[in-house]
């Protein structure tokens, strides 16, 4: 069976997971923290970070590439279009959201969730201001004039496009950040179908669970 190793907190944990679930995949979780010392963790994880895969003594590191990988093996539900054209479409937007637009999803996870909640440091004021204020707009601008009416994100059918944009939206809700419909109504419309997709409500209330646990 397939082992993750990262706490499910984390937005690129999650895009696995999310990804191992819309596909119906049996697998374990490990929650092991990014920049762990362990030696057994360090072993798969040369660069320390999360997630992980391991599978029958085949482990890969790396988000997209253990996406990639699960779509091959698990050719059931693809996540990667077929066409190139869509293909090509759906890895820019799993690009952009996985470099730039975590940046300000986690940003805001940081300071209004983790520093004070988990880690009783004080929040950055200047640096949420920052955020909100000059990093998040032109990113939701940009993510406006891409998505369509109605749908997923590229093509017919749910596509790595999808989980990699709304996994960071899930990041920065819990530094109660919310879209706001009246500045970016096609992206609100956008996330509010997707939240509701029963693969999301179901790894958001398991996520649930983990923060009642850590923090009550």
């Amino acid at each position: 069976m397939i082992k993750l190793h990262g706490v499910q907190l984390s937005p690129f944990v999650r895009k696995v997971l999310l990804t191992l679930e819309y596909k119906g995949i049996p697998y374990e979780s490990n929650g092991v923290f990014p920049g762990s010392d362990d030696a057994d963790f360090r072993a798969i994880s040369p660069l320390g970070k999360v997630p992980v895969l391991e599978e029958d003594g085949f482990t890969i590191p790396d988000t997209s590439v253990i996406c990639r990988y699960l779509d091959r093996t698990h050719p059931e539900k693809p996540i990667y279009p077929a066409d190139p054209k869509l293909e090509a479409q759906a890895c820019w937007l799993e690009e952009f959201a996985d470099s730039k637009l975590i940046e300000a999803c986690a940003g805001l996870f940081q300071q209004r969730f983790l520093f004070p909640k988990m880690m009783n440091q004080p929040t950055d004021e200047a640096k949420v201001i920052e955020i909100l204020g000059t990093v998040m707009p032109p990113l939701l601008d940009y993510l406006e004039t891409q998505v369509p009416e109605s749908g997923p994100l590229v093509g017919d059918s749910i596509s790595i496009a999808d989980i990699a944009v709304i996994t960071c939206f899930l990041q920065a809700s819990y530094g109660d950040f919310e879209v706001d419909g009246s500045t970016h109504p096609k992206l609100r419309r956008y996330l509010d179908g997707a939240l509701a997709n029963d693969v999301i409500t179901n790894r958001m209330a398991e996520e649930a669970k983990i923060v009642a646990a850590m923090i009550g």
